[in-house]
């Protein structure tokens, strides 16, 4: 290989070697209420999403998980009504089995859906977390710039080999850093959806009902509560 071209090729190779190594960890973010301004999505002027954290800056990126545990009348009812309601608030089934099921919501819906599902039945179990996610998309974005800067020199580069053995080399290299690319844009809309549809677990089972000594009690505990209390 042309020495002009082995030395380029081993610059862009420490370039995308030094792309690959860096990375940023995830932060998790405190449990939020529905009515928090976190849930209050906003889109600036370029369309782009952008959420309010408890005081933080607009353009933190917070992804949501939430789960709901049900005690209700009729388990098929109530998937059903559940089923609607994801239709309705324009969200997706991710899984569907006979005692819950696993959707995406578009955070503007999140507390329209939640409300609904909770007057299917008594909530026994609720919680709410969030990720912050911010640190590692900022990351993924430079990262993608920068390869896709290391893939414009190595087709430049290629233009400028003379030999089979350089085209050869280089289009290997140029093959890894698409697939880095690939891989890079793919994270990027994972957060991106992460953040716009919060994923949300709803629990479903059937109240208990007392069996025929239960029901004696029912019965006595009512009496003794109209002897002593008149509405």
């Amino acid at each position: 290989m042309d020495k002009n071209v082995q030395k380029t090729v081993i610059c862009i190779i420490i370039s995308f070697v030094m792309i690959s190594c860096s990375s940023a960890p995830q932060k998790s973010a405190p449990a939020l209420s529905y009515n928090d301004e976190a849930f209050q999505r906003t889109a600036n002027e370029s369309g782009e999403t952008s959420l309010r954290a408890g005081g933080e800056s607009d353009d933190r990126m917070i992804a949501y998980t939430i789960s709901l545990e049900l005690a209700v009348k009729n388990t098929e009812d109530t998937r059903e009504i559940l089923i609607e309601q994801v239709k309705t608030n324009n969200g997706f089934i991710v899984r569907e089995t006979d005692n819950y099921i696993t959707t995406r919501i578009p955070l503007e819906n999140v507390e329209n859906f939640i409300n609904t599902a909770k007057t299917l039945g008594t909530t026994e179990n609720e919680t709410k977390t969030g990720t912050d996610i911010t640190d590692q998309y900022r990351d993924n974005v430079i990262r993608l710039e920068n390869l896709k800067t290391v893939r414009d020199r190595y087709l430049a580069l290629l233009e400028k080999a003379n030999t089979v053995s350089d085209i050869l080399s280089i289009e290997r290299e140029l093959e890894r850093v698409n697939t880095q690319i690939e891989i890079m844009e793919g994270r990027i809309k994972y957060a991106e959806s992460s953040v716009a549809y919060s994923n949300i677990t709803v629990r479903y089972k059937e109240k208990a009902k007392p069996g025929p000594v239960g029901w004696i009690f029912y019965g006595l505990y009512r009496g003794v509560k109209w002897l002593f209390v008149w509405n």
